[in-house]
């Protein structure tokens, strides 16, 4: 993560595990929010129990990790317009990469791709589509321009608590990865089917 002043590794360490945190729950809030217009229903939108979609947060990383650099050189050499401009077309390419790429390492864990864009314009094999790829632009540009500068901010200015808070989040998101794997989520998830809560 590039930056105006230097950040120990511990401080860069608890931004990286906070960030991740808040993107994948940005995530879930965005694809249960989209299912309830799409499909009239409550789908939390998780293969976890907790409310996050990882890729959002792998997703939400890599924008500020190899983008922010990129950023930075432009402040100081184009207009705002086209910097921004310049940064849509990027996040644009990353994360129809990564969303690619996501739909095959899902496909090889799960046995399925937890999307199907087969329906939209442009589409490539049902996994990735302009339409969607454009709204995720919408959201690289708040979680480089908005969350990341404030995320950062905060954590320079409150280490102790920004590490306490990146541990908790590590350490609540490896008991939910477990708990699924185990199996024990699997009847909490059915018991929740009646009250027309369904998960994806």
């Amino acid at each position: 993560m590039q930056a105006k002043e230097r950040l120990s590794p511990g401080v860069v360490a608890s931004v990286a595990v906070i960030l991740f945190a808040v993107f994948s729950f940005a995530g879930w809030l965005y694809e249960t929010v989209d299912n309830v217009f799409t499909f009239g229903g409550l789908y939390l939108r998780a293969s976890l129990m907790l409310p996050w979609c990882p890729i959002y947060g792998i997703g939400g990383l890599l924008i500020v990790t190899l983008l922010e650099p990129l950023r930075q050189r432009l402040v100081a050499r184009t207009a705002k317009p086209v910097e921004v401009v310049v940064m849509s077309i990027a996040i644009y390419a990353l994360t129809a990469l990564v969303e690619l790429a996501g739909s095959y390492v899902c496909e090889a864990l799960m046995g399925y791709v937890p999307w199907d864009y087969s329906h939209a314009w442009l589409n490539f094999d049902g996994r990735i589509a302009p339409q969607y790829t454009l709204r995720f632009v919408v959201l690289g540009l708040v979680a480089l321009y908005v969350v990341f500068p404030r995320v950062r901010r905060w954590a320079a200015g409150h280490q102790k608590a920004a590490a306490l808070c990146a541990c908790a989040l590590a350490a609540l998101f490896a008991l939910d990865n477990a708990l699924q794997g185990l199996g024990v989520w699997a009847p909490v998830k059915d018991a929740l089917t009646p009250l027309g809560i369904r998960h994806w």
